[in-house]
C-alpha cells in the first residue's frame, strides 16, 4: 500500500514539474508569436537658408618665418576685403593653421648636390552667410585679395530640428499604417505599441567653388538643391 502511494506521489510530482517547465516555454512562444514589428521612414526637404564657405591662403618659402609672415599679410588683406562686404567676426572664423617643411635633394650624386628645405604655411577660414545670392562676390573678393585655396561651399538649413520633428511624425504615421495593414491582412486585431526607437540622417548639398564662380560670372542662376532630412522609426506592436 505504501509503495502504491509512493508511486502515485512520484507520478503526481513528475506531472507538476513537467507542467511547470512547459508553461514558461509556452508563454514565451505565445509572447513571441504575438509581436508585430514594422519600420516607418520619411524624408522632408527644404530650401537652404545658409551657406558655409571654406577658403584659405597657402604660402611657401625656404624660410619658415618669411612664409608665415607672407601668409599673415595676405590673410589680413582677405579679411579686410570680407569686412568691406559687411561680414562680421561672428561670420568669419579660423578653421586651421599649419606649418610644415618639405626637403628635396637637388643634383643628387654630383659635386653640386644640395639639400633644399621649403616651408609651407596654410591658413584656412570658414565663412557662414545667409546671403546666398552674394556667395559669388564673397569668393571673388577673397580670391582677388590673395586667397588661393577655395575648398567648397556647403548649403544647409538653420532650423534643422524642425525638419527632423516633421520627418519623425511622418515616419510614425507610416509605421502605424503599415502595422494596421499587416494586422488586417492577417485577420488579427492590432494591440498596444510596445516599443519604438528612432534614428535620423541628413543630406546637405555641396557645390564646387570653381564651378560656382564660373556660373556666377556667366550670370547663371545657382540652384544648389534642397536639404534633406530623413527619419526612421522601429515599432513593435502586440496583437
Amino acid at each position: 500500500m505504501r509503495k502504491l502511494l509512493f508511486s502515485k506521489g512520484v507520478i503526481t510530482l513528475f506531472l507538476v514539474v513537467a507542467l511547470a517547465a512547459a508553461l514558461p516555454a509556452q508563454a514565451l512562444a505565445n509572447s513571441e508569436a504575438k509581436r508585430l514589428q514594422v519600420t516607418g521612414t520619411a524624408v522632408v526637404t527644404a530650401a537652404p537658408d545658409i551657406a558655409y564657405i571654406t577658403l584659405g591662403v597657402e604660402t611657401q618659402d625656404p624660410s619658415a618665418d618669411k612664409a608665415a609672415q607672407a601668409n599673415a599679410e595676405i590673410m589680413a588683406r582677405v579679411l579686410a576685403a570680407l569686412e568691406e562686404l559687411g561680414l562680421t567676426k561672428q561670420e568669419v572664423s579660423t578653421s586651421g593653421y599649419n606649418i610644415y617643411g618639405s626637403t628635396q635633394v637637388i643634383n643628387r650624386g654630383s659635386s653640386s648636390e644640395e639639400t633644399v628645405t621649403t616651408y609651407w604655411v596654410q591658413n584656412r577660414i570658414n565663412i557662414k552667410t545667409q546671403d546666398l545670392d552674394g556667395i559669388g562676390e564673397i569668393i571673388d573678393r577673397a580670391v582677388k585679395a590673395g586667397a588661393n585655396q577655395v575648398q567648397g561651399i556647403r548649403f544647409d538649413v538653420q532650423d534643422k530640428q524642425a525638419l527632423q520633428l516633421e520627418a519623425l511624425r511622418l515616419a510614425i504615421r507610416q509605421g502605424r499604417a503599415k502595422a494596421e495593414a499587416m494586422a488586417e491582412a492577417a485577420g488579427v486585431a492590432l494591440g498596444d505599441l510596445l516599443t519604438m526607437s528612432e534614428s535620423y540622417s541628413s543630406y546637405a548639398p555641396m557645390v564646387s567653388a570653381v564651378a560656382f564662380r564660373a556660373d556666377a560670372a556667366a550670370g547663371t542662376s545657382i540652384n544648389p538643391g534642397d536639404v534633406e532630412v530623413s527619419a526612421t522609426v522601429e515599432m513593435e506592436y502586440a496583437f
